[in-house]
């Protein structure tokens, strides 16, 4: 960060981490921010009940970390909302939301901070989001893959701007909320989306309270791709794997939680236009892959597509 925003605006952050069972994800992500050069900050590290040692060795490691504790029912919203009501109770002027695997260049903060300044006290400030490793892949700023624009998007120019205004909600990673938000909107809906697309949900609800979104083109996030779910081995082989993609809290596609929250925030006929579609794909996918899975069912329904085919053409 230059010295002469950092002079003039120097606001105290609150960098909250949600992870249970992950240490040897989050003490990278810890390790990258106390090697950020604006410093004003404090690391509110919310443990969810881990037993792999989190909290044993988040102290010995790194004792300015600020440890908050769950009983493993908090999942990602619930510990969001722990470290926003620490943030909130200790006056921090705004929080940055970071997950255990991201990992910060040192220069992220203070851009994020620079372009907090630049842009007002009614802007929320985003960071580039990079695939860690390949750097192949990167959001920036584009509509959520259920969109009816994700295909047809065209990703900004970065090159000739600090700044990107973007129209669409970002996720949760390296965001930059002045405190000022959870005052007027409230803080994330646990209830109604206890893991994903709760980030989506308060982004929405920003947006109508005319808060603007800036991509800081400066500020990069790596983030460490997931290991892929043993229970997406199981979605087209057995009737519980199907029950997880669709009805678990861990699996992004639940159509409940999705319908929820594309019903809250679009338009009726928008609503239904991008809802039902997407939920045809789904079963119809989860279907086709089921039947690939039973070779007799595969044959007799290849056999009846082939006759059917046959029919109209004649």
């Amino acid at each position: 960060m230059s010295e002469n925003v950092a002079s003039q605006f120097n606001p105290r952050l609150a960098v909250i981490i949600p992870t249970h069972n992950r240490w040897h994800e989050a003490r990278i992500s810890l390790a990258c921010l106390e090697r950020s050069g604006y410093r004003n900050f404090e690391i509110v590290l919310v443990e969810d009940g881990c037993t792999d040692g989190t909290a044993e060795n988040c102290r010995r490691e790194f004792p300015r970390v600020c440890l908050l504790h769950g009983d493993g029912n908090l999942w990602w919203s619930g510990a969001i909302n722990m470290g926003l009501d620490y943030a909130l109770a200790g006056g921090f002027d705004a929080v940055v939301w970071l997950n255990d695997d991201n990992r910060v260049e040192p220069e992220t903060l203070g851009r994020l901070v620079e372009s907090f300044e630049r842009k007002g006290a009614r802007s929320i400030i985003v960071s580039r989001i990079k695939t860690a490793g390949t750097e192949a892949d990167e959001w920036t700023g584009g509509p959520p893959p259920w969109h009816a624009k994700f295909k047809d998007w065209t990703p900004p120019d970065f090159r000739s701007a600090t700044e990107v205004a973007i129209e669409y909600p970002p996720g949760g990673q390296g965001v930059l909320i002045p405190s000022s938000v959870f005052n007027e909107i409230g803080r994330i809906d646990a209830r109604a989306f206890p893991h994903y697309w709760a980030d989506h949900d308060f982004h929405f609800r920003a947006l109508r309270a005319g808060y603007k979104y800036f991509i800081a083109t400066g500020a990069v996030v790596h983030n460490v791709p997931n290991e892929r779910r043993p229970q997406y081995d199981t979605i087209h082989a057995s009737l519980k794997g199907a029950r997880w993609f669709l009805f678990d809290q861990r699996s992004s596609m639940n159509p409940v939680i999705l319908r929820r929250m594309i019903k809250r925030h679009l338009p009726p006929r928008e609503y239904r236009e991008t809802f039902y579609p997407l939920l045809w794909r789904q079963l119809k996918w989860l279907a086709s892959g089921w039947a690939a899975n039973k070779p007799v069912l595969h044959k007799s329904l290849r056999f009846v597509k082939r006759n059917l085919l046959a029919w109209r053409r004649a």
